[in-house]
């Protein structure tokens, strides 16, 4: 039997006074696009229980706005999620939780607000939301798939593991000039992998924030020696292992991973067996200016 909710009932609670505004809102039909170029296993689709919950970037100020306001139990419990404080930047919107036969789905959506850019809230909050939805439907559909085959070639259904799909974020660095977060999906079957998108944002401009910015016309140059370092230091240790030769790190690539951390530094990020056997994970490298 499927399960689906909202986890916490604190929050139940917390939304209190705020569920009538919540499902007044009308949600934009333009909410309904895609974005293209999302996660690597996720392209743009929509799920039911995403749509009763999707509300525009507009939408979403207004409800924390109204909510903070006529509802302590909210505020108490709003101040509880990452990096709010004085200035909200990125807060949980949202939380879901499903458990059927064939997966176990847990999501802790973000929203980003009071930015001082309305147009970028407003995209930014999109396209979260169209990676995210896309999440859900296609988890749902792979995780039913894959159970129906286990089943068809003889697998016992009490037998069958389910998919477990897990989102999250974590907010890298937060003040007045920078938000760099990072939204994770990890997807266990039989084995796990891990998936990022990545937000550095300048909050005076209200423009992507690039490696050229952060490390000088040279990035690259100065990228790849402190990576090669660090990772001459790692190996040191006989638990870790890297990729040679042709698999092995052979420099930065125009489009590389990072978010920006509390010192202002670039940290690069390799996707599990990037460079690296799947055992050493996701690897980070942090680059001092």
């Amino acid at each position: 039997m499927q399960n689906n909710k909202f986890d916490g009932s604190e929050y139940q609670d917390a939304f209190g006074g705020a569920k009538k505004i919540h499902q007044a809102i009308p949600i934009p039909p333009e909410l309904g696009g895609r974005v293209g170029a999302a996660l690597s296993s996720a392209r743009p689709g929509h799920g039911m229980a995403w749509r009763k919950t999707a509300v525009s970037a507009a939408a979403v100020l207004a409800l924390f706005i109204i909510s903070v306001n006529a509802s302590p139990a909210f505020a108490k419990t709003v101040y509880r999620v990452p990096v709010l404080g004085n200035v909200a930047r990125v807060f949980t919107l949202w939380r879901y939780s499903e458990q059927s036969d064939a997966r176990q789905i847990r999501i802790e959506a973000p929203s980003v607000s009071n930015t001082g850019h309305a147009e970028l809230e407003a995209r930014v909050n999109h396209e979260i939301q169209s990676k995210i939805d896309t999440i859900l439907e296609e988890s749902k559909k792979r995780s039913e798939s894959e159970r129906k085959a286990y089943l068809e070639t003889g697998g016992k259904a009490e037998d069958f593991i389910p998919v477990t799909v897990d989102v999250n974020y974590e907010v890298k660095c937060s003040n007045e000039s920078t938000l760099s977060f990072v939204i994770n999906k990890t997807e266990v079957r039989a084995s796990s992998n891990t998936e990022q998108v990545f937000y550095n944002i300048d909050l005076k401009t209200g423009k992507e924030i690039t490696l050229p910015e952060l490390l000088g016309k040279d990035y690259r140059k100065i990228a790849d020696a402190s990576i090669t370092k660090q990772i001459a230091e790692l190996k040191k240790d006989p638990k870790n292992m890297f990729f040679e030769g042709d698999e092995g790190f052979h420099g930065i690539s125009s489009d590389q991973h990072f978010y920006i951390n509390t010192k202002g530094n670039p940290v690069i990020c390799f996707d599990k067996y990037a460079i690296a056997p799947g055992y050493m994970g996701l690897l980070e490298f942090e680059i001092a200016k």
